[in-house]
Order: structure tokens, then sequence, then C-alpha cells
């Protein structure tokens, strides 16, 4: 995999970081959610909770995590999200802070309904939503652009106020791939060619004004 580079357009924080000093931020993806319809359906926004494969996810994200050491922790204020950060954290001191502008996309009146169901009733946006992921949204929801005009101002927020140590946040799909495009140059449209699993990790170094993305999608060990 590539390594890319970013010269972010912000400087107040990273003007804090010590020219040398690396700041370790872990984007992680909740584990396996507890879905009707087989999972077969759109959601985004619908807070389901953690499967029992699910919980299991989270439980061995934990393993993995138990070596490092950590900063601050931020969560999604979903419940699969705000979950797979506790049971992934279990006996740790940490604090994990709620930001709800690291929801998962809002998709309006498809939100629980089933692919067939949309398919059949929105057949013409339905479509139009499969070449254009990044610009076309459902009915009542937001499209991948509407989701990273939150995304990204709720992580220069946490960027701006931990200019050092390192830096958890578990969040959402969608949420996570937003970000990937910001920072490092991939397109919002491409969402579902690169794979993000349950429980993935993301790992990004930050040295002075640069951020280099480490690890994508990584799901072993962190030693």
């Amino acid at each position: 995999m590539r390594i890319v580079l970013w010269r972010p357009q912000y400087v107040r924080s990273c003007s804090l970081l010590n020219n040398t000093e690396k700041q370790k931020i872990y984007l992680i993806r909740h584990a396996k959610p507890d879905l009707p319809h087989n999972g077969k359906l759109y959601y985004g926004s619908t807070d389901y909770p953690l499967s029992e494969e699910g919980m299991i996810m989270a439980s061995n994200l934990s393993n993995a995590l138990k070596n490092l050491e950590i900063g601050v922790v931020f969560s999604s204020d979903l419940r699969r999200a705000m979950d797979t950060a506790e049971i992934a954290l279990a006996g740790r001191c940490c604090e994990i802070r709620q930001v709800r502008g690291l929801r998962e996309i809002h998709l309006g009146e498809w939100e629980g309904r089933s692919f067939d169901e949309v398919r059949s009733t929105w057949n013409e946006l339905y479509e139009k939503r499969g070449t254009s992921f990044d610009s076309v949204g459902p009915p009542g929801g937001e499209s991948f652009k509407d989701l990273q005009k939150r995304t990204v101002p709720a992580f220069k927020d946490i960027l701006d106020d931990n200019p050092s140590g390192s830096i958890l946040v578990f969040a959402h799909g969608g949420v996570i791939w937003t970000l990937m495009c910001n920072y490092f140059g991939f397109k919002l449209n491409d969402i579902f060619f690169y794979p993000m699993d349950f429980c993935g990790i993301h790992l990004i170094e930050r040295t002075g004004e640069l951020m280099k993305l480490i690890k994508y999608n990584w799901s072993s060990s962190l030693s």
C-alpha cells in the first residue's frame, strides 16, 4: 500500500507540535451491529446495538489495543461505536468522549429499509445514487459530500484540541472514508472500492505539519 503525505491547510494545532514529535491517530470502525433483514438494508444514523459476533470482535480488538499507550479517546455517539470503544478499552482508565459530528451518514427515508424495498420504491433515485454516491443522497438524508461537511470540522476540532499524545477515534465506515478522502486524496465516489472492515484500524501519523497514512483497514496485532 502506498504511503501518502499531506500538508494540512490548518496550522494552529500543528504549530504546537515539536517538528520531530510523531503523534499517532487511530481511526477505528465499530464492530458488527445486530441488523434486521439479514443485514441487507440501509442503515446509517439508526442506532443499532452490537450483535453477539460484534461483541466478540470488540473483545478481540481489546487484545490488539492492550499494549497501546492511550492519550485521548473519542467516539461517535451511536451505540455500536460507543459499545465497541467500551468493550475494546475495558479495564483501561479512559474517558470516552462522544462526538455527535462523527455519527454515520443519515440515510433519510431509506433508514432501516431493505435493499429490495429501496430499489423498487425509489428506482430512479437508486440508480442515480449508484453512480454518484458523493453528491446524491436519499430523500431527507445526506450525500457523502454532506457527511464530509460535518465530519471534517469535528475531526479538526479533535486535532486542534489535542496537539500531542495518541488519539483513538471510534467511528463508522462512511465517517472514516470521508476523512481519508479529505486528508489523503481518495475520491468520495470510490467508497465501495476500498475495504472498510468492522474493527478495521486506520493509523495516521502526524509530524509537525505533515500527516502520513501508515495503515489502512488494519486488523492484526499493533505490536
